[in-house]
């Protein structure tokens, strides 16, 4: 019954490192995002529950990175703690033998093992697809209530405008329009801009003109008192998840034969997941091995071992996208690797 107690105390202590190096590590990733959704949100306006679900859609590919990495922390943080307060003598006097201290390791590694697989095989495909909708809901609340009088606005693609005047968020005189998928310039002494809310612009001209370079490079300029254009900037049929790192399952299988990358793509989905049990086992003879600044190795030491872990995740990688090892097996070199150290550890140590 002691044991078991002790079992379900070093567990409960994984825990609360885990969820918060979570949290962490997903907050580190979200720094170079966090400019951009500041910007449509403030100049864009789109709206902020809108920004808010994208960002959750999209928290699956993180946790994919930071559920193995946190694992390995919270190992490496509780059982070096452990050892700089002498918790583990304590147990080890008591008759704690080497399996003692693995089955707790081991019980916490395959629960973050299975979360790993359900995050990268399902929840990572279907968050992206979700997030990639509401990419175009964001296309639909285009708004252009951000152009300033003579400033060039180049925020949506194929166009540049530049107005003289602005009369108010949809009113402006003497417009010019840069087409740059026509190569043509129009002017306007009037114009009025309104969101179709259909992903696209309704443009209604008032005396201006047309100029177009024609494909003989000869020039061609029309004059008129009204005109039209309705600005489509997003096609619902082109919003696809075209990277292989947010392809479902299925849609990785039916590429494999298109190129090397789908197949070590659809191995890796299952091999990052498993690096959890592996780093368990090597982090706690890591954190027992300093005993005496065991938890301040924490973090330094997660670091380390992910980044030789993804340096040698980006080199088996090239070397299968390239042909010269099989891409399924490539996908698992890292975890060869560390399940040697591991093992080496863990003889070595305990």
């Amino acid at each position: 019954m002691k044991l078991k107690l002790i079992h379900k105390y070093i567990l409960k202590e994984l825990l609360p490192i885990f969820l918060l190096g979570n949290i962490f590590f997903v907050l580190l990733l979200l720094l170079d995002k966090l400019v951009d959704l500041s910007d449509l949100f403030f100049t864009k306006s789109v709206p902020a529950w809108l920004i808010i679900q994208t960002v959750i859609y999209y928290l699956p590919s993180f946790f994919v990175i930071t559920i193995p990495t946190s694992a390995l922390l919270a190992v490496i943080f509780v059982f070096g703690r452990m050892s700089s307060e002498s918790e583990i003598i304590a147990m080890r006097s008591f008759g704690a033998g080497r399996r003692f201290f693995l089955l707790p390791a081991m019980i916490f590694a395959i629960g973050v093992f299975l979360l790993g697989i359900a995050m990268s095989a399902y929840f990572m495909p279907k968050g992206s697809f979700m997030a990639a909708e509401n990419v175009l809901r964001m296309a639909k609340l285009v708004s252009i209530k951000d152009i300033k009088e003579k400033e060039l606005y180049e925020e949506l693609k194929g166009y540049v405008f530049y107005a003289e005047k602005k009369k108010s968020d949809t009113e402006y005189e003497r417009l010019m329009i840069i087409d740059k998928n026509k190569n043509s310039v129009i002017t306007a002494q009037s114009a009025q801009i309104i969101p179709t809310g259909d992903a696209g612009l309704l443009l209604e001209l008032s005396n201006g003109r047309i100029a177009t370079i024609r494909e003989d490079n000869m020039h061609s300029t029309i004059n008129f008192e009204k005109f039209s254009i309705n600005a489509p900037l997003s096609d619902a049929s082109r919003v696809t998840i075209k990277t292989e790192r947010l392809m479902p399952m299925g849609e990785l299988r039916a590429n494999f034969k298109e190129d090397p990358i789908y197949k070590f793509e659809y191995s890796k989905r299952f091999s990052m997941p498993f690096a959890a049990i592996i780093m368990c086992v090597f982090g706690m003879s890591i954190g027992m091995f300093f005993h005496r600044s065991g938890k301040t190795m924490a973090i330094p030491s997660t670091v380390f071992i992910v980044v030789i872990y993804n340096m040698m995740f980006l080199v088996a990688q090239n070397i299968a996208t390239e042909g010269s090892i099989d891409p399924f097996f490539a996908a698992w070199v890292p975890n060869i690797f560390f399940g040697i150290l591991s093992i080496f550890a863990y003889e070595r140590v305990l």
